[in-house]
């Protein structure tokens, strides 16, 4: 009978652990709100926003729910802001590239623009 009582509070006390384990609430992803941050930051000084809106809003967004979600009691919730910080930043990400694009391709339409208007200049002068 002995060994039945030890087993049952060996039992309750491993259950009592796992039932601890598993309500700990993780620590915030710090390191990814901190590279949406950064990528956000960065989009916004390539003007992204101009090229890009719909893709910072949804940034700014993502990284307004991670930043909310980080700071729950609910493990659920704090494991959910991991992913929504990578989201926002691959959304920063995508708006700086849409933003470069567009920038060179107004350059090479310029380019091209300065290009036609030489051809023309030497037409004239050669007489063709």
């Amino acid at each position: 009978m002995n060994t039945a009582i030890h087993f049952r509070r060996v039992l309750l006390a491993g259950g009592a652990l796992a039932l601890a384990a598993c309500a700990t609430v993780p620590p915030p992803p710090t390191d990814a709100l901190q590279a949406a941050d950064i990528s956000i930051t960065n989009a916004e000084n390539d003007h992204a926003a101009d090229y890009a809106p719909l893709e910072m809003r949804t940034a700014h967004e993502k990284l307004s729910a991670a930043r909310a979600d980080s700071q729950q009691s609910d493990a659920q919730m704090v494991m959910r802001a991991r992913p929504l910080a990578d989201e926002a930043r691959a959304e920063a990400d995508l708006a700086s590239a849409k933003a470069h694009l567009a920038k060179a391709e107004a350059i090479n339409l310029e380019l091209q623009k300065n290009g036609n208007a030489l051809r023309n200049e030497i037409q004239r002068g050669s007489g063709g």
